[in-house]
């Protein structure tokens, strides 16, 4: 099975933000930078992963992304 580029970079960010303390976020940029890809591509796909419950968008000078529930009820298959 062949997953396109862009689930599998949400897969990527799924897992180094389920590493984070809890209450903390990421930008982006951050982690477009940490991946080495354009920030514009993978905000498109984590804006998606917002929108489908799986991430949690946090505004704000401290904000970024971060997983909208406990890393270990996010599936593989929920991020595709």
């Amino acid at each position: 099975m062949r997953l396109s580029d862009g689930v599998e970079w949400g897969i990527h960010c799924a897992v180094v933000l389920s590493f984070l303390p809890p209450g903390a976020a990421l930008p982006a940029g951050r982690l477009a930078e940490y991946h080495g890809v354009p920030t514009a591509y993978l905000a498109k796909h984590l804006q998606a992963l917002s929108r489908a419950g799986i991430l949690e968008a946090v505004p704000g000078p401290g904000g970024g992304y971060r997983l909208a529930r406990v890393g270990a009820r996010v599936s593989m298959l929920d991020v595709v």
